[in-house]
């Protein structure tokens, strides 16, 4: 008897055994291989997930033969594109809100043209000048005995001047409005005044004029942008930024703020101008050519006052809000502190191509590299609206 005891729970422990190791088969078979098929998150629950285990199909007698797996999908998701290979043309470089000058994305018109790399100023160390583009410059313009070579006239020049210690680069800490203020006479009633004093900084040029006109013009300068042959005197706390068409302008800013003995050019000149030695600033002749080559595409025999300028602000400020260029709305070219009789006086330009240069303004504003302000007796269809500075 008691031995068929023994024997009956011998038998009953092998047949549960029996049963739990068919039941792992059956779960090997049919459910592993799609938990693994499920998210993580699907394939082991956690706190209060639920899984709902799928009906068992019957065993099928005549299984599939085996099937190749499929190659691997190697398409990436949208979501995990590879930045594109000038990546940095969508990062933001200013620390402005809606968008910086350097930003090259979204403008291959701007991009084939805008070169981050330029160095817009002098420096007395370290200026890299590109000799083709030095020889084109020292041919723009001849006057005086230029004895000296580019060198010593610098060397002569920052023994009087102060070495710029700017840094133009936008960072992401900062954000620098400009305004490049031309002296049309489309700025007459236009009622920009407050508007071009909230910029940072505020960019004139030749002999421009604030007294009794704040109300259109403003009355803030932050550079002044001159040549020896528009010279005036700089208020102080105010840049002299020199734009040298030749080797003789650096060598009379050299005497108009030392000696005063420059008095000619091709013409007769200030011989002497006020300014703060320790902020003056001389454009690079390089810078020159740049503008020539890139810019006005050798239209003209070299780029205006006022496009020089522009230029220039679209290297040295994140935003650039541009005023006072072209005709008013009859068509006469004058300063907006006088009355001109004669319409066409100032409209042609001799070395520049003042309707080339019109094109490029034009399409800044288009490209929204520039905010581009024409006075209220100005419309941007107008046929009159050629750039003009003076």
């Amino acid at each position: 008897m008691l031995f068929r005891r023994k024997l009956c729970v011998a038998l009953m422990t092998a047949a549960i055994l029996f049963l739990m190791l068919a039941s792992q088969s059956i779960q090997r078979r049919y459910f592993q291989p799609l938990s693994l098929a499920l998210p993580i998150s699907w394939a082991t629950p956690t706190g209060r997930e639920t899984v709902v285990e799928p009906t068992v199909p019957p065993a099928d007698p005549t299984p599939d033969p085996p099937r190749t797996p499929p190659p691997p999908d190697t398409t990436q998701p949208e979501a995990e594109e590879k930045p594109v290979k000038n990546s940095q043309y969508n990062l933001r470089s200013c620390g402005c809100t809606e968008s910086c000058i350097s930003d090259l994305g979204g403008s291959d018109w701007f991009r084939q043209r805008y070169d981050p790399k330029q160095q817009p100023i002098l420096f007395r160390d370290n200026n890299n000048f590109d000799p083709k583009a030095l020889r084109w410059w020292l041919n723009l313009q001849r006057s005086g005995n230029n004895d000296q070579t580019l060198n010593e006239v610098m060397l002569d020049m920052f023994k009087v001047i102060s070495p710029p210690t700017v840094d133009f680069r936008p960072l992401s800490s900062r954000c620098r409005s400009c305004a490049v203020v031309g002296n049309s006479g489309n700025l007459r009633g236009s009622e920009n005044g407050n508007l071009i004093n909230s910029h940072d900084y505020v960019i004139r040029m030749n002999k421009a004029l604030t007294r009794g006109f704040e109300k259109d013009v403003g009355n803030r300068t932050t550079h002044h942008f001159l040549y020896p042959e528009s010279a005036v005197d700089v208020d102080h706390g105010v840049s002299l930024v020199l734009l040298p068409f030749k080797l003789r302008d650096l060598e009379w800013l050299t005497s108009a703020l030392s000696t005063g003995q420059v008095k000619m050019t091709y013409m007769r000149v200030k011989d002497r101008v006020q300014a703060d030695k320790d902020k003056v600033l001389v454009v690079n002749p390089v810078f020159f050519k740049y503008a020539n080559d890139r810019w006005t595409e050798g239209h003209g025999r070299y780029p205006s006052t006022g496009m020089l300028a522009i230029i220039f602000a679209l290297h040295t400020c994140d935003q650039v809000s541009v005023f006072g260029y072209g005709a008013d709305q009859q068509g006469n070219w004058h300063h907006y502190w006088e009355d001109n009789r004669y319409a066409g006086a100032f409209r042609k330009t001799g070395v520049h191509s003042a309707d080339f240069e019109t094109q490029i303004i034009h399409r800044l504003a288009k490209e929204g590299k520039i905010s581009l302000h024409l006075g209220q007796k100005l419309r941007p269809t107008d046929p009159q609206t050629s750039l003009q500075t003076f």
